[in-house]
């Protein structure tokens, strides 16, 4: 637990308790103790030019939003199985040693391999994109984490497999508010997110919502996120849905889309 008195804009000493943090029970991320939120936006990231093959028919069939944030009711689900679509495998764990016992504070320890399937709703296309990633370093900063590289990446829109350039994973920094890019049709795409834990500054539930940007990765075309909006009706207005698998036998659970607003976001009270 992390807790900060914000008397006169925070100005008043800071004051710190390693502990856990709630999150949701489809969502798991590695707990690292850090004493600034500077970090949130902060991470390294990997790249890697992927191209898909060969093609199947996606299983047709839809289910209806079930949020229950006070978000306006958008949902990031789209039609078809996407275990029936890709291919998928089982993580491994401990593919990666890092030991930098030599920096402050010190730490020794595995990383494992990271895959996930997202929904994809954009423009009046659909589908879903599966990356599978393994940990290729790891950093030291206001605490220890992966660095990332992608192994391979699919995208299934519209019925087909699609060519996916410069797919990039960032871990978010120690809170690991983790998001990802990739480039298609002439823009460049990332998930991220439109709520984290207010308390921790920390992520409550997977990747939940787009951002698109021009093929230079930087011109802003549409933020389907607004993370900082105060007007809800703003907020998550290109909802995606995102499952890591697990690491114990690959599976991903199911694709509902259950948003909510994490818990401490302020725009709770709205």
């Amino acid at each position: 637990m992390k807790y900060c008195n914000l008397l006169f804009g925070c100005i008043a000493v800071l004051v710190i308790a390693c502990g856990d943090d709630s999150s949701s029970a489809n969502y798991q991320w590695a707990e690292n103790c850090s004493s600034s939120s500077e970090d949130v936006q902060e991470s390294s990231s990997s790249r890697n030019d992927v191209k898909s093959s060969s093609s199947v028919a996606a299983s047709s069939s839809s289910t209806e939003p079930s949020s229950s944030s006070s978000a306006k009711r958008l949902s990031g689900e789209v039609s078809g199985d996407p275990l029936q679509i890709f291919k998928t495998r089982v993580p491994k764990k401990a593919v990666y040693h890092c030991d930098l016992t030599q920096e402050i504070g010190g730490f020794e320890g595995d990383f494992d391999q990271k895959d996930w399937i997202c929904s994809f709703k954009y423009a009046g296309m659909e589908g879903y994109v599966y990356v599978q990633s393994s940990p290729t370093g790891c950093t030291s900063h206001w605490g220890f984490y992966p660095d990332i590289g992608v192994d391979s990446a699919v995208f299934y829109v519209n019925g087909k497999y699609e060519t996916l350039n410069d797919v990039t994973y960032d871990w978010g920094g120690n809170h690991h508010n983790d998001s990802f890019r990739f480039s298609y049709d002439g823009k460049v795409f990332e998930y991220s997110r439109s709520s984290i834990n207010g308390f921790a500054f920390r992520p409550c539930q997977e990747m939940d919502c787009l951002k698109v940007y021009e093929a230079d990765g930087t011109t802003l075309i549409e933020d389907g996120c607004n993370f900082n909006s105060d007007d809800l009706s703003k907020v998550r207005q290109l909802p995606i849905v995102c499952r890591f698998s697990n690491l114990e036998d690959g599976s991903f659970g199911d694709f509902t889309d259950n948003f909510e607003l994490c818990p401490g976001d302020s725009r709770l009270s709205n």
